[in-house]
């Protein structure tokens, strides 16, 4: 198949809006409502934070529950199914008054908005680009990023706005999300290029493709979940979830107050960090799937692990010294964080092939839910003990222990493939 011929680009669309529209308003910009709804409704910071620690754990089972469904059944009509449910939950959340109310129909929300984040994201790109996938999964996944800066001012404004400024802002978020998701089901989104008599995104010239039979037959089909979760692989996949989950929210959630309690500017200089942090963490996300495909994930993982280890070197130096320009080092740290998104991704078709794909991701991600829950908890305690010196040198050390976990899932691999070679 010549690259000229592929018709997928639309997919890749498709996934990037997904990440740009449901994924960065409702997901990523979800903390702006904190404040408002607390300082409106009387609720304390500690039971709102309760809401995003249930629509987590809700995003990981409504994920295994829509996997299923996307695998056999209509994925366009389930879309527009979970698109329409979230996007009314969220309207539902303008008349809730009571904490429990939001615990419940946040709940809801997440299991329904499972089926547009993380998880379709994933599938699409890896049904549809074969080589340089781990390229076009930064590209879809960076629309978080880069909508997180568009649409926080936006939502902003509108919460601003008056005492009921935060319900604006939900209702603009439901109908953006539904109007734009739903076409975007129609229209754009595909589940497989075998449907549309099509085949996956491949590079090289006419002379390379002219076996594509016999290398499509080569072509690894992969493990069904059964299989693949009781392999030595699965383990260390297991552990590399877990570490990025815990390095990501175990640091990033702190360092905005790490930050203020050493310059004691009243968060001046946290705010100037954070917005940095947004715009490298960008281009992270983008060069991190670009040098996937370049060196492979193993190599990959081994500069990303450097870069979290000076970035964290750097936040040590400014504990110590107090000289505001080394904690700016924590861009490294940034750029680093590609890891979350496109390493689970790339890492579980790379491992255990495509066959059963969704349905290991979204196992997988559950895991990667407990270590982010675990990471936040365990800076405090760290800190609280320690210092948080001592806790980014630990976080080091995690960085390190991915790095091996990655190695042995790959090596895991090899096996599954020498065992079964043509899939189980």
């Amino acid at each position: 198949m010549e690259t000229k011929k592929f018709k997928g680009w639309g997919v890749l669309v498709a996934a990037f809006i997904l990440s740009f529209i449901p994924t960065a308003i409702m997901s990523n910009c979800f903390s702006l409502f904190m404040a408002p709804v607390c300082a409106d409704l009387g609720f304390s910071t500690t039971s709102w934070s309760m809401v995003s620690l249930i629509s987590s754990f809700a995003s990981a089972i409504g994920a295994m529950i829509i996997a299923g469904m996307y695998q056999k059944k209509n994925m366009k009509l389930i879309m527009m199914i979970v698109t329409i449910g979230t996007s009314l939950c969220w309207v539902v959340a303008t008349f809730c008054t009571a904490i429990w109310q939001f615990y419940l129909i946040f709940g809801l929300s997440n299991i329904f908005m499972a089926g547009l984040t993380q998880l379709p994201i994933s599938m699409l790109v890896t049904a549809w680009f074969e080589d340089r996938r781990a390229t076009m999964m930064s590209i879809a996944y960076a629309g978080g990023g880069l909508g997180g800066t568009v649409w926080s001012p936006v939502l902003t404004k509108f919460i601003s706005s008056g005492t009921d400024g935060w319900k604006t802002a939900m209702l603009f978020a439901a109908v953006t999300v539904g109007v734009i998701t739903v076409l975007t089901a129609l229209f754009l989104v595909k589940r497989s290029p075998a449907e549309y008599g099509t085949e996956p995104y491949r590079t090289g010239n006419k002379t390379d493709q002219k076996d594509s039979r016999q290398e499509k037959a080569a072509e690894w089909i992969g493990v069904s979940k059964k299989v693949a979760t009781k392999s030595s692989a699965w383990y260390c996949v297991l552990g590399v979830v877990i570490c990025v989950g815990i390095l990501a929210a175990g640091v990033t959630t702190h360092v905005p107050n790490f930050v203020t309690s050493i310059a004691q500017d009243g968060g001046t200089l946290q705010g100037t960090v954070l917005s940095v942090y947004s715009v490298v963490s960008i281009f992270g996300m983008l060069g991190g799937g670009v040098l996937m495909d370049k060196l492979g994930i193993r190599k990959t993982v081994l500069c990303a692990a450097v870069l979290v280890i000076v970035g964290l070197a750097s936040l040590v130096a400014y504990s110590v010294t107090g000289i505001t320009v080394v904690v700016f080092g924590y861009a490294f740290f940034a750029l680093a964080m590609f890891l979350p998104k496109v390493l689970p991704a790339v890492l579980m078709s790379k491992v255990f092939g495509t066959k059963d794909y969704a349905g290991i991701y979204a196992t997988a991600n559950l895991f990667f839910l407990i270590g982010s829950a675990f990471g936040a908890v365990l800076t405090s305690i760290i800190q609280g003990i320690a210092g948080y010196g001592m806790t980014w040198i630990f976080y080091m050390i995690v960085a390190v222990l991915m790095f091996f976990f990655v190695s042995g899932a790959i090596s895991g691999s090899e096996k599954l493939q020498a065992k079964y070679p043509q899939g189980d």
